[in-house]
């Protein structure tokens, strides 16, 4: 990605124009403690592989990894359909800023151009000490993802550790995401983090603007591990010997 090259005119407006990790930090701060209504998706060269097939025998449809990233199933158009429709109502969209220089990941030409830009790379580049501060702001995160285990750690952990209450729904599979969406409408969590895989991406923007309150909702990806309060995990462990087990307070069944 860091390679030192002459840029032209347009991937220069780009930088220009790209929200730094930091800066968004801020923005997304400004949301929660004003109440604000804010949405994040990002997006990598998995999406740009998507974006580019003409077929099913593209490789994003052989193997498992369609089932791990809970689009087995889904037709080629309508899984283009539900990227477009995540990267165009999104409050800020997170493009990998390694399509700047490598064709690969190149994904700004699909999708509504843009003023502004955020960098994707910021769920990477947040310090626990300031993920920690976004779930004591909020007070109540409500964390969408496929396992149960990730749930399991990060609700004791902000429990126990910080006095924050997570509520969990399990995704795992494009069918879900329109259930999903209804019931997180009704959990009043300022906000929202999730690993949807890109079928459900669309969730994000969707969640920031249902029920009764103003939500920030943040597309995390394959970054969630970064999430789980690991600096947290004494209180995890002495919570795990209880043989308690939390469970969602959603789940949908796959089909």
């Amino acid at each position: 990605m860091f390679e030192i090259k002459s840029l032209n005119e347009e991937q220069l407006q780009l930088c220009q124009n790209t929200i730094s990790s930091n800066t968004f930090f801020m923005l997304v701060g400004d949301a929660l403690d004003s109440g604000k209504s804010l949405s994040v998706v990002r997006m990598g060269d998995g999406e740009h592989t998507i974006m580019s097939a003409t077929n099913k025998v593209d490789p994003i449809f052989q193997d498992d990894r369609s089932e791990r990233l809970g689009c087995k199933g889904i037709d080629l158009a309508s899984l283009q359909n539900r990227l477009v429709r995540s990267a165009n109502e999104c409050t800020y969209f997170a493009p990998s800023v390694s399509g700047l220089l490598r064709s690969d990941y190149e994904l700004y030409k699909f999708f509504n151009k843009r003023d502004r830009y955020v960098d994707n790379f910021f769920c990477n580049s947040w310090t626990e000490e300031m993920i920690i501060s976004l779930f004591v702001k909020a007070g109540h995160v409500l964390f969408i993802h496929c396992s149960t285990e990730s749930a399991d750690a990060v609700q004791a952990r902000a429990k126990w550790g910080l006095g924050v209450k997570v509520t969990y729904l399990k995704l795992c599979d494009w069918k879900q995401s329109d259930e999903i969406v209804k019931a997180a409408s009704k959990i009043n969590a300022p906000l929202t983090i999730f690993s949807a895989g890109p079928a459900s991406k669309y969730i994000g923007p969707e969640i920031a603007r249902t029920g009764n309150i103003a939500k920030v909702t943040l597309d995390i990806g394959n970054t969630s591990d970064h999430w789980l309060l690991p600096s947290l995990i004494d209180t995890h462990n002495k919570w795990d010997e209880t043989n308690m087990h939390l469970k969602p307070t959603f789940e949908l069944n796959k089909g």
